[in-house]
């Protein structure tokens, strides 16, 4: 029989498998609190998670975000656009999402960021560069 303990443990490491290679949450609804609380504490301790609660009347939802790989993302775009000196438009993310590319981001000389799209998971950052420019298309000169 396993126990409440041996549960939890599973589910963290299914949680950290699920999580490995993605940009999106993982999300659980309705968890009780001794679940919640070891998963924030296994997790928190990480850098590579943020574990965030959310309520809606009586019911809980917990999302892991795997931060660790939105912040690799962000950090290979940002040297992509600064190499290339071309935007670079990121994947649809939600509001947290977001919000830990720019955090991310913000610091960073020779480029900006910014959000673009319609509320929700219609939202996505482009990344700029600073400097240069987009190549434009050639005028064709009228020679008579």
């Amino acid at each position: 029989m396993h126990t409440s303990r041996e549960n939890t443990e599973k589910l963290i490491e299914t949680i950290k498998h699920e999580l490995k290679d993605s940009i999106n949450p993982y999300i659980l609804d309705n968890v009780n609190s001794h679940v919640i609380n070891r998963i924030k504490k296994e997790l928190s301790s990480e850098q590579e998670y943020r574990v965030k609660t959310y309520k809606n009347g009586r019911e809980i939802t917990v999302k892991i975000y795997p931060v660790g790989n939105l912040k690799r993302l962000a950090e290979q775009k940002a040297q992509e656009v600064l190499m290339n000196g071309k935007k670079i438009t990121l994947p649809h993310m939600g509001a947290f999402e977001r919000f830990v590319v720019h955090d991310y981001l913000k610091s960073r000389n020779g480029i900006k960021t910014q959000s673009f799209g319609k509320e929700g998971k219609d939202r996505h950052i482009k990344i700029y560069p600073l400097f240069g420019r987009e190549p434009k298309k050639a005028k064709k000169k009228l020679t008579i």
